[in-house]
């Protein structure tokens, strides 16, 4: 139990007194008012509503002990939305909208059914018993869904709720799910002791992950399994710390399925902030609420999962910069992101690109939460920074996709070296040819970055050639980028330009075209970047003649692209076969802090 340091006797005690008790009965008449404008929502029957927002104001309501008659409707209007013929395929699934017409995402009932066993196993004596009878109703049929729905353990958001749903379930007099449950614990288990964290560092999916493990150590059966999710909890949060970048609070480094092309942030923000590493922020997550509902003081769901690092954590590793972290998120050598974390910079890089919204590399230059990171974007549909959303996947969800590449990285401290490809005609790629318009990469900058050629600094509209050496400046921090192909063969960049068109974002980009038209073939960007700290304007001056005068050679030869003169890298294009990379993975190593494997030993042993 947390220490607490009452008041003494006396005029402050009875002051420090009164001003709980007002700050108290303020909170709850904001948490008051807010349910009463969610009922509200949910009485409009408005086609929009979705079933985690609807589940979720049930939660909170249930938690608080108000808006009972509404917190019965929101269960018949879920009810409503789950699949209840024995004869469909969807059994015991959900519409995500109330105004869908059918079953599209298998998902929905891991989402609802979080949800759902959290109103009925912790809130149960909140409720009437008419609407503790009709979640029984959907529990039964929940189950058969989730027990048809295949999710690869790797899947890990999703993996890890479909395990708090069978455990709670099972809690809920479901032997088999709990016997299912502890069967995908270990399932998952043993896949991190083999790949890590295969959705690693996701801004999004990372609040879920610590969502459902807060659920499993605070509200699962098996005692055993309970202390293994306190583990998992502490090796997650070792990672995050080990990756935290406190200038611009958040985590720094390549990241998987990341939807903020610009800035990182997600769902772990909630977390981030219920521990303190947010500072006074408060979180903007609209992901599971219903359309446009207050939520600033609802935190039922947030304490039914919560569980706090460390208060030195943060403390403990901050005070190892700089740092350099290799952090495993498959089972090759190469399935790592690797990241260097200075004092006021950080740089880092993925081992490969695991899908459309992985954000491969990440540079953080001085600044606050407020600065955009840097990344290289893939583009085949002019939307450098990530604003044109389009439905896509089971759910229709509107998500700004960039190209997947093939990737080929190392990285030695603040140094990296990389390649990417993207080749449209490769149904490898799962890139549709017909919807490209144009094939660039972009590198996205803050708005107040310098951009320097090695004698100049850049403006707003300068062309370079498709090979050129240019610098960022950002405070005492630089990084110089040489771009190591121009087009040879037509499959690298043609030329670069400075393009100073996004201050309403707070960014700028750089970009490389390969393609002005629907691109017809492959294309290549190769780049050789070392980052620097500390450097006023004569250090400035002498590393950017020292980095443009680097002799680095790139070439492809046929299939096989090779770097000289750099790290290593190389590359059999056909076959996409990674020949040379650094550093490659042991087979024990899960996350390594300059040379200390750190996380090994928080995951529970076989």
């Amino acid at each position: 139990m947390n220490r607490v340091d009452w008041p003494k006797p006396g005029l402050p005690a009875i002051a420090c007194w009164a001003w709980v008790a007002v700050a108290s009965c303020a909170a709850a008449h904001d948490a008051t008012s807010e349910l009463a404008a969610q009922a509200a929502i949910l009485r409009t029957r408005d086609p929009a509503l979705g079933i985690r927002g609807i589940l979720r104001f049930a939660v909170e309501a249930a938690g608080t002990r108000r808006e009972a008659g509404t917190i019965d409707e929101a269960i018949r209007v879920a009810r409503s939305m789950q699949e209840t013929d024995p004869g469909s395929q969807h059994l015991g699934n959900y519409r995500w909208r109330l105004g869908d017409a059918d079953v599209t995402d298998p998902n929905a009932v891991q989402f609802a059914t979080q949800l759902s066993t959290v109103l009925r196993l912790i809130h149960a004596d909140a409720l009437r018993p008419a609407s503790r009878d009709l979640l029984d109703a959907m529990h039964r049929d929940a189950i058969v869904a989730l027990d048809r729905h295949p999710v690869k353990p790797g899947y890990t958001n999703i993996f890890l709720m479909k395990t708090w749903n069978h455990l709670a379930l099972g809690r809920l007099g479901h032997a088999e799910a709990r016997r299912r449950g502890e069967a995908l614990w270990n399932e998952w288990l043993g896949h991190v002791r083999r790949h890590g964290i295969t959705e690693y560092s996701s801004p999004t999916y990372y609040g879920i992950d610590l969502d459902c493990l807060g659920l499993i150590t605070r509200h699962a059966e098996n005692a055993a399994l309970r202390r293994q999710a306190d583990s998992m909890l502490a090796f997650f949060w070792a990672g995050i710390a080990a990756n935290w970048f406190a200038p611009a609070e958040r985590l720094s480094g390549a990241h998987s399925r990341d939807y903020d092309y610009l800035f990182g942030r997600g769902h772990l923000d909630e977390h981030l902030h219920e521990a303190g590493w947010l500072g006074d922020r408060i979180p903007n997550e609209p992901a599971g609420w219903l359309p446009g509902a207050p939520r600033a003081h609802l935190h039922v769901f947030r304490g039914d999962c919560r569980w706090t690092p460390p208060a030195d954590l943060r403390a403990t590793v901050a005070a190892d910069c700089p740092r350099f972290v290799v952090q495993r998120f498959n089972a090759e050598p190469w399935a790592r992101a690797t990241n260097y974390i200075g004092r006021s910079l950080a740089i880092g890089i993925g081992g490969e690109c695991r899908g459309p919204e992985d954000k491969s590399l990440a540079i953080h230059l001085p600044g606050n939460r407020e600065t955009p990171n840097v990344t290289l974007v893939l583009d085949g549909r002019n939307d450098p920074y990530g604003r044109r959303k389009r439905p896509v996947g089971h759910g229709a969800q509107a998500k700004a996709h960039h190209l997947r590449a093939f990737l080929v990285a190392s990285q030695r401290g603040p140094r990296i070296t990389a390649a990417w490809m993207v080749d449209p005609t490769r149904p490898s790629f799962r890139i549709e040819p017909a919807e490209l318009s144009c094939l660039r990469a972009h590198l996205l900058l803050p708005a107040d970055a310098e951009v320097w050629s090695p004698t100049r600094r850049l403006a707003d509209g300068d062309p370079l050639p498709g090979d050129a050496v240019v610098f960022l400046r950002k405070g005492t921090a630089v990084v110089g980028i040489r771009s190591l192909l121009a087009a040879a063969d037509g499959s690298a960049p043609r030329s670069l330009v400075l393009r100073a068109d996004a201050p309403q974002l707070n960014a700028q980009r750089l970009t490389a075209t390969l393609s002005d038209e629907a691109p017809v073939g492959r294309g290549v960007v190769a780049l050789d970047i070392e980052a620097r700290e500390d450097c006023d304007d004569d250090a400035f001056a002498v590393f950017r003649g020292e980095f443009a005068d680097r002799r680095v050679e790139a070439s492809v030869s046929g299939n096989r692209l090779t770097v000289a003169g750099s790290l290593p890298l190389a590359a059999d294009l056909a076959t996409l076969d990674r020949e040379a990379y650094e550093p490659a993975l042991a087979p024990t190593d899960l996350l390594v802090i300059d040379g200390r494997e750190a996380g090994r030993p928080l995951v529970p042993a076989e």
